[in-house]
């Protein structure tokens, strides 16, 4: 459990990467409109912040992940990875629209 634990961790922190960087260049090119108001808020106030707190954000999964995985016990650790599988489900289909919306340009 602990390598899907891993895996899953690894894969949301890359998929929160792809999104930050995807989203700026959209944002930037004034091609798409950000969806979340708190991100929106933030990337008003400096993009480089927008791209530093996905990057913190993606840090700060590995980080709480690696943790579960070497702290936690197993009660947790599934719970934990249940909701690992639900937040990489909402990425990968966020990160799956950006592609479509990039596959246009």
């Amino acid at each position: 459990m602990g390598k899907k634990i891993m895996l899953f961790g690894i894969s949301i922190a890359f998929l929160n990467l792809f999104d930050g960087i995807v989203t700026n260049y959209g944002l930037m090119k004034k091609l798409i409109e950000e969806m979340n108001p708190i991100m929106d808020f933030i990337f008003s106030l400096n993009p480089a912040l927008f791209l530093g707190l996905k990057i913190c954000l993606s840090l700060l999964i590995l980080f709480v992940s690696y943790w579960v995985y070497t702290n936690s016990k197993v009660y947790f650790q599934k719970l934990y990875l249940f909701s690992l599988v639900g937040v990489f489900c909402l990425y990968f289909g966020i990160c799956s629209i950006h592609l479509y919306w990039l596959s246009l340009l």
